[in-house]
């Protein structure tokens, strides 16, 4: 038969497991208290910082060109027949140069009764330069400066009041 063994005889591998259960219970514990405590006080700073406020500053508007307020012309009807544009770029223009002597006082511009004269023949750039003496129906008349400008878009024009 055998001998019951004696107690220092004992494995010692259930009093080692506990240890270890035991140990990573209280790492995990205090793993989890450290991450509430660093949480609360990174919340309560947050709450804590003021916002920035920036102020609302009323800038003066810039004025960079004077533009011309130029009121529809209520039909001009056909634009007058000269000039280098085709048909398109001139009743184009056409539209604007006719709101503009409106704007001027023309009661109705008549397109059949309006000039353009060549001042300036397309130079390398494409750029020419076209007179427009708008008629009225009231008889006076009124003139124009027209910027042609030419680019791989298209045309451009400008317009500029003579006296």
């Amino acid at each position: 038969m055998e001998a019951p063994q004696p107690v220092d005889a004992m494995p010692a591998k259930k009093n080692q497991t506990l240890l270890i259960v035991a140990a990573v219970a209280i790492v995990l514990c205090c793993f989890c208290v450290i991450v509430a405590v660093v949480g609360y006080y990174s919340f309560i700073t947050i709450r804590s910082v003021d916002t920035q406020v920036v102020p609302e500053e009323n800038f003066p508007p810039v004025v960079t060109q004077e533009v011309m307020t130029v009121p529809p012309a209520s039909d001009p009807g056909e634009a007058p027949t000269g000039g280098l544009g085709n048909d398109i770029l001139r009743n184009d223009a056409w539209q604007v140069v006719a709101s503009a002597a409106v704007g001027r006082g023309c009661d109705q511009p008549v397109g059949k009764d309006s000039t353009i004269e060549v001042l300036q023949e397309p130079d390398a750039s494409g750029v020419w330069v076209e007179k427009w003496t708008v008629a009225c129906r009231s008889g006076d008349t009124y003139a124009f400066e027209v910027e042609y400008v030419l680019d791989a878009t298209g045309a451009t024009f400008n317009i500029r009041s003579l006296p």
